[in-house]
C-alpha cells in the first residue's frame, strides 16, 4: 500500500473533502462530488482512495473572459473519459465571496464555452475529472471569468507631438480603465468615415503609413480584453511632411482598353506631392520590370496616354511610374493589361454647306467626334458623280482630306454634280455615306 492511501483511509479522507470545501466555497454541497445513478455513496468519490487514478485535479486550467461568452479550457488527463464544469456567482475578490456552486456541464474535451453566463456578472468556475469507473478528481482551484460587455473609458488628451517626412507621432492619456490596447484611427476630413491607421499597447504611436503632405484627423479608442471598445478620444489633425527627398505616390490606372489599333491609358495621382511627368512602361509579362530600360515606352505631363499600337502588340501588359519635381521616382502602379475591342465604322457625318463657283463646287461638313473606347477619326473621303444617288461603288471621283472642308475644281459649268462624304479612321475603316448633296457650278 503507498504512503498516500495509509495516510488517507478512505473514510477520513471523504470527510476531508468536505471539510476543505467548506473552507472554500461556504458550502459544503457546492464541492461535494456528483453521486453516480442509482447509487448514495460509490467508491470512487474520494480523490485519495488507493485504487482511484485521477488522484490529480487537470492541469493548465485557464479562464479567459470574452464579450460573447467565458471561455474555459484544460490539460486533458489520460486517465479521465469526461469533464465537469462548475460555476458560482463571485459577489468581492476574497475566496470566500463566492456564491454554491452549479454544475454547468459534463463534457469530453478540454475545453468549454459559457455562453449563457450574464453580461457583466464576475463567476466563478472549477473542473473535475470523471472516468468510466466512477472516480473522480480533485477539483481545479477556482478562477475568475466574466462576460464583459462594458467598454473601457475613452482615451484623453489626445496630442501630436511631431510632425516630419516619416510621419505623424501622437501621445494621449490612459483613461484609467481595463485597457489592453489602443487603436488609432484616422481620416481625410473631420466628417469623414475613420479608418485604422493600426494600435499599440503604449500611450503613443507614429503613423508612417498616411500620405505625404495630406492633412488626417486622427482620434484613439480604447479596447479591453474581451474586445470592447471605448468612445472616441479628441481628434486632432497632423500631416506627413513633404520634402524634397518624399516619392510620389504610385499612380492608379482606371482606364486601359485596346480598340483595333488605338490603345488609351489613363490614370488618378495624389495630389500632395507635385508631380512633373509621367512614365509608362510595358512587357509581356507581369507585373512590368520598370528597372529593364527595354520596357520603357513614353514620357508625358499629363494623366493619360494614347498610341497606335500594332497587332502583335495586343498582349502587353502597361504600367506607370511617378516622378516628382525633384526627380524622386514614386513606385510603379499596378501593372494591367488592356481590354480589347475589335473596331467598328466611325459615325457618318453630314455635309452643312454646298457653294458652286466658276468650275468648282465647295462642300463644308459637320467633324465626326469619337469616343475613348472609339478608334480616332483620321479623315473623310468625298465622292462625287454625274448622276444621282451616288454611291461608293458607282461614284466617278473621291478624294481623301484631313479636313472638315473640300473645294473640288475643275468642273464643267452648266453639269450637276452629286456629292456624299464619308468618314474614315485609323483601323482603315469607312462610315456609311452623308446624305446627298448636289451643286451645279457656272462657267
Amino acid at each position: 500500500m503507498s504512503q498516500r492511501s495509509r495516510l488517507r483511509p478512505t473514510a477520513v479522507a471523504s470527510a476531508a473533502v468536505v471539510v476543505l470545501a467548506l473552507g472554500l466555497t461556504g458550502t459544503a454541497h457546492a464541492a461535494a462530488p456528483a453521486t453516480a445513478a442509482g447509487s448514495s455513496a460509490r467508491t470512487g468519490d474520494d480523490p485519495d482512495q488507493p485504487d482511484n487514478p485521477l488522484y490529480d485535479a487537470p492541469e493548465g486550467f485557464n479562464v479567459q473572459s470574452g464579450r460573447e461568452a467565458v471561455s474555459l479550457s484544460w490539460s486533458l488527463l489520460s486517465a479521465a473519459t469526461a469533464y465537469e464544469v462548475y460555476r458560482a456567482e463571485a459577489e468581492g475578490t476574497g475566496p470566500d465571496e463566492v456564491g454554491p456552486y452549479e454544475r454547468l456541464a459534463t463534457v469530453r474535451t478540454g475545453a468549454y464555452t459559457d455562453g449563457a453566463a450574464d453580461a457583466d456578472v464576475a463567476y466563478a468556475y472549477k473542473v473535475r475529472a470523471l472516468d468510466d469507473a466512477g472516480h473522480v478528481s480533485p477539483f481545479t482551484e477556482p478562477l475568475r471569468g466574466t462576460r464583459d460587455t462594458v467598454a473601457p473609458f475613452a482615451p484623453r488628451d489626445l496630442t501630436p507631438v511631431r510632425e516630419d517626412e516619416r510621419g505623424v507621432t501622437l501621445t494621449w492619456r490612459g483613461g484609467d480603465s481595463d485597457a489592453v490596447k489602443y487603436v488609432v484611427y484616422r481620416a481625410e476630413s473631420p466628417n469623414a468615415r475613420r479608418v485604422k491607421a493600426g494600435s499599440t499597447t503604449s500611450l503613443t504611436y507614429r503613423d508612417t503609413k498616411g500620405d505625404p503632405g495630406l492633412t488626417y484627423v486622427y482620434e484613439v479608442r480604447s479596447l479591453d480584453a474581451a474586445g470592447n471598445e471605448s468612445q472616441a478620444s479628441n481628434y486632432v489633425t497632423g500631416t506627413r511632411t513633404v520634402t524634397s527627398a518624399t516619392a510620389p505616390k504610385a499612380p492608379v490606372v482606371g482606364d486601359a482598353h485596346l480598340v483595333g489599333k488605338r490603345l488609351t491609358l489613363s490614370w488618378t495621382q495624389s495630389p500632395y506631392v507635385p508631380v512633373s511627368s509621367y512614365t509608362v512602361y510595358r512587357s509581356r509579362t507581369s507585373p512590368v520590370d520598370i528597372t529593364d530600360p527595354a520596357n520603357r515606352l513614353a514620357t508625358t505631363t499629363k494623366t493619360e496616354f494614347t498610341a497606335t499600337v500594332g497587332e502583335d502588340e495586343r498582349d502587353y501588359y502597361y504600367a506607370v511610374v511617378a516622378t516628382s519635381q525633384h526627380s524622386v521616382s514614386s513606385p510603379a502602379s499596378a501593372s494591367v493589361r488592356p481590354t480589347y475591342t475589335a473596331p467598328r465604322p466611325p459615325g457618318a457625318t453630314q455635309v452643312y454647306d454646298v457653294v458652286p463657283g466658276a468650275g468648282s463646287v465647295r462642300l463644308s461638313w459637320f467633324g465626326v467626334p469619337y469616343g475613348s473606347d472609339e478608334s480616332r477619326v483620321t479623315g473623310y473621303r468625298v465622292y462625287r458623280s454625274t448622276k444621282p444617288e451616288v454611291t461608293k461603288e458607282n461614284a466617278e471621283f473621291s478624294h481623301v482630306t484631313t479636313g472638315w472642308e473640300y473645294v473640288d475644281r475643275g468642273l464643267t459649268g452648266g453639269t450637276t454634280y452629286y456629292y456624299a462624304v464619308a468618314t474614315l479612321n485609323e483601323d482603315g475603316l469607312e462610315s456609311a455615306l452623308s446624305p446627298e448633296v448636289s451643286a451645279t457650278p457656272t462657267a
